[in-house]
């Protein structure tokens, strides 16, 4: 796979990954296979690709929603979650966590990648003025991993392995429309780059410690709030510090 992908154009060379492994870690390697294989995979010339963008959003846990990558094109927006793991994957549309099984018997959980894109859909599509139904959504896997049970393709969302990528998004791509002319591909890219011009290495340093905080239990997971320490009718509690806007609680 790796030879004949770089014959195509649509993976970068043996050392190149290796200094992306070594300077982004193996997260920050997979975003960047996804964004070389859309950059280098002849998607026409109105396609225009971001990385590691930070999209702000007026609730959440956190005050910005980290998209991995995202495809700008005249057949809509292209979000894409790219999770660079091995062992077995399972998991569906509606639950919260996915299961990684790994050898052993060692099993990991991790946020549903599927709600986590709704939750950058939701922000972009809010911030760019956009309906959501102008936004595909993608999970895109390593190779290093089996899909053994995860969710069927649906108008909202295609799973994937990033070696498919090009082709799961070139055979969606002939079936969708255009719906951005010029003038909107031109407001949409002054836009994309504003945001990613404000996606600075400090900015996402402070997004991945929100994140940080709200994962242990130092911040609201509703709104990123602080959690302060309450004494009610049926003893302690924490609750977020932005009550009554926010009434999340839970014991001490």
């Amino acid at each position: 796979m790796g030879f004949m992908a770089r014959l195509r154009g649509e993976e970068p060379g043996y050392l190149r990954k290796l200094y992306v492994q070594w300077t982004e870690g193996t997260g920050g390697l997979g975003e960047y296979l996804t964004e070389y294989a859309l950059e280098h995979g002849g998607l026409g010339e109105t396609a225009a690709v971001y990385r590691n963008l930070l999209v702000p959003r007026a609730s959440g846990p956190t005050g910005t929603s980290e998209v991995d990558v995202l495809l700008l094109h005249e057949r809509g927006l292209f979000v894409l979650e790219s999770k660079n793991y091995d062992g077995w994957i399972f998991g569906s549309e509606g639950q919260a966590q996915w299961t990684q099984s790994l050898p052993g018997g060692r099993k990991e959980r991790f946020y549903s990648p599927v709600l986590q894109n709704r939750a950058h859909v939701k922000a972009l599509a809010a911030r760019l003025a956009l309906p959501e139904s102008a936004f595909r959504s993608y999970i895109v896997f390593s190779e290093r991993c089996e899909l053994k049970e995860v969710p069927e393709d649906t108008a909202e969302f295609a799973i994937c392995h990033r070696q498919n990528l090009l082709k799961v998004l070139r055979r969606d791509l002939e079936s969708r429309d255009v719906i951005f002319g010029a003038e909107e591909l031109a407001r949409l890219r002054t836009e994309l780059d504003a945001l990613a011009q404000a996606s600075t290495a400090e900015a996402r340093e402070a997004h991945v410690e929100e994140a940080r905080r709200v994962k242990a239990g130092e911040a609201c997971p509703r709104c990123g709030g602080e959690l302060v320490r309450r004494s009610g009718r049926y003893g302690d509690f924490m609750g977020c510090a932005n009550y009554p806007k926010c009434k999340y609680t839970r014991g001490v």
